[in-house]
């Protein structure tokens, strides 16, 4: 990605900020070229801030077919085997869902390929509509059986049923209008209903960020207004949401808003955990053997599992398609080619494996070999389409500590100290940058090495002889 921050020579950009309506020039914060291929003919693209609300704006708009722009194999590949958010979007959903609410209704608009739907049917039993005018809603009707409309939503004037929920993920930054597109939204929701969307938080677009978060939010040549906090609140309150809860916690803002008082639901993490294990272990029993459907879906109760610590729900959903030890790269040019030969996930499921062998199965030198691949495999992908490597630019390095966590398990001292030196600083000389939170596990693993090498030369240096 080719990011430019400013330096003193661009000049304000004069249009009416379309969050908050401020006519005042709108300063610059950077350029970047589009990722797209289908964008417009001038590749870079140029963002403004609002002074008033903070927000971000592209300008001029760039412009996208959303009807073409996911119709190729290997994109949708990507999707249904990786980069499509179940776990996360139920997660979000069951937070206003209280238990035992009998037959709510949901309506997700720009619903993918539906997976957040489907959880949602399945777990609490609610009815379900999506709106997808893309590639991916035409097959999640098709595979997993929902109702989802392959068009926009337009704004309902009283001819079509209202919803307890109106889900919006990751769509309002892709829209030109957001007042509009707010009041059509809100134009489905029941008195006391709730909308929950998700967006890029624009105060998170600054030269600290890493580069894979940052080309994640931009997402330049698709997404067109960066909201601010302040300038999102204040568009969904002009549309009649007076209460609005807005968490900040990772880089794409989770909202809440409604007319009513919000009400969220105190469950524990185990708890929604195991209701998401259900539903994938049903949906999967039912998805074709071989299909992306069934890679995506194991892949995602595996990793699950996993994270959950329930190692024998991760060993039943391990297949060994999932996992590459000794992965042969040297003739991958493309990702078509990549995506001919493995699963999309295999970089993270290769990593998983990793992780299973290193918490559970005691196999250290096996873990170790597969962190090893995964960091290889990291590297090609982010090589090949770094648009679509956002996960494996913050898995590589994570691949790399854990090999040498596991190879110091093993007894390998050495080669898990060789391992560590990757890592060169942690002051931004390294390509992707180490991720902030991995620094500190980091330098406790160096230190507790050179202590027990320290240990080790002790330990065979002769003995002086007895004086007799």
């Amino acid at each position: 990605m080719n990011l430019r921050f400013p330096d003193g020579r661009q000049p304000p950009a004069a249009f009416a900020c379309p969050v908050c309506s401020d006519p005042d020039p709108k300063p610059f914060v950077a350029a970047v070229d589009s990722v797209q291929p289908a964008s417009l003919p001038e590749r870079e693209l140029q963002l403004y801030r609002c002074d008033r609300c903070q927000s971000l704006t592209y300008h001029p708009f760039p412009e996208i077919d959303y009807t073409q722009h996911t119709a190729s194999e290997l994109t949708v590949r990507d999707y249904v085997e990786f980069n499509g958010a179940i776990d996360l979007v139920a997660r979000n959903l069951l937070r206003v869902i209280p238990d035992g609410s009998g037959t709510g209704r949901l309506l997700d608009i720009g619903c993918g390929f539906g997976f957040g739907m489907d959880a949602i049917r399945s777990i609490a039993g609610w009815e379900v509509r999506g709106y997808e005018p893309s590639h991916y809603g035409k097959l999640g009707r098709e595979q997993l059986g929902l109702d989802i409309v392959s068009d926009f939503a337009a704004k309902n004037n009283g001819s079509s049923a209202l919803f307890d929920i109106v889900h919006c993920s990751e769509v309002i930054e892709h829209i030109n209008d957001p007042g509009e597109f707010v009041g059509i939204l809100a134009s489905y929701l029941k008195d006391d209903g709730v909308l929950v969307l998700t967006t890029p938080d624009a105060a998170r677009i600054a030269r600290g960020t890493d580069p894979s978060t940052l080309l994640a939010l931009l997402s330049p040549g698709a997404h067109t207004i960066l909201y601010s906090a302040e300038g999102l609140a204040q568009v969904l309150r002009s549309a009649g949401f007076a209460h609005v809860e807005i968490d900040r916690s990772a880089a794409s803002m989770l909202v809440y808003a409604s007319r009513a008082p919000l009400r969220f639901q105190q469950r524990s993490p185990q708890a929604v955990a195991e209701r998401l294990h259900r539903h994938l272990r049903d949906r999967l029993s039912r998805a074709a053997p071989g299909s992306s459907l069934e890679i995506g879906l194991r892949y995602r109760l595996f990793r699950g599992a996993l994270d959950a610590g329930d190692y024998p729900l991760a060993e039943a959903a391990f297949t060994p398609r999932l996992a590459d030890a000794a992965p042969r790269l040297d003739d991958i040019e493309t990702p078509a080619q990549f995506a001919a030969r493995w699963p999309i996930c295999i970089a993270a499921s290769t990593y998983y494996l990793g992780m299973l062998m290193l918490l559970h199965r005691g196999d250290y030198p096996g873990a170790a070999r597969h962190f090893r691949a995964a960091a290889r495999l990291c590297q090609t992908k982010m090589t090949l389409s770094a648009a679509t490597a956002v996960v494996e630019t913050d898995l590589i390095w994570r691949a790399v500590y854990h090999e040498a966590l596991a190879l110091s398990y093993a007894g390998e001292l050495l080669r898990a100290l060789a391992r560590l030196a990757s890592f060169v600083d942690f002051g931004g000389e390294a390509s992707p940058p180490v991720p902030a939170n991995l620094h500190a596990p980091v330098l406790a693993l160096r230190n507790k090495l050179a202590e027990l090498g320290d240990e080790v030369q002790k330990a065979k240096r002769p003995r002086k002889p007895w004086p007799f």
